[in-house]
């Protein structure tokens, strides 16, 4: 087994439950970001977190030569990025949470991590 295909088994069930997790309980999920904006070490600590997993799967799998391994990496990426915009600038955070319940949004992100999990559970495990 490749390293792509190990880690969109590890990454698509957890992305997938997110994504339903979105939809069937938003209110906690809204409430969630609502939480971190009031305890900055959730902040602090969620970002230490994902920039350590962000680190870890970037120095295994940085690869771009197909689309999925693009995705798989950019999710390395992505979890790096976010970790350290949640350490350097949380306030950021903050305003994105806002804008996007403002916004309605919710679901969009729902919807799009539902797929970005469908996705990595079919390419890791079909």
């Amino acid at each position: 087994m490749d390293v792509t295909t190990f880690l969109a088994m590890v990454w698509g069930p957890v992305v997938f439950a997110v994504g339903l997790g979105i939809f069937i309980s938003r209110d906690v999920y809204v409430r969630i970001y609502k939480d971190i904006q009031k305890e900055p070490l959730a902040g602090l600590t969620f970002g230490i977190f994902a920039m350590i997993v962000g680190i870890i799967q970037i120095s295994v799998h940085n690869f771009w030569g197909s689309f999925r391994e693009a995705f798989v990496s950019f999710l390395g990426w992505g979890t790096f990025l976010k970790g350290a915009v949640f350490i350097i600038y949380p306030r950021f955070i903050d305003k994105a949470a806002e804008w996007e319940v403002s916004k309605k949004m919710v679901p969009v992100a729902g919807g799009v991590t539902l797929l970005a999990g469908i996705y990595l559970i079919w390419i890791g495990f079909f």
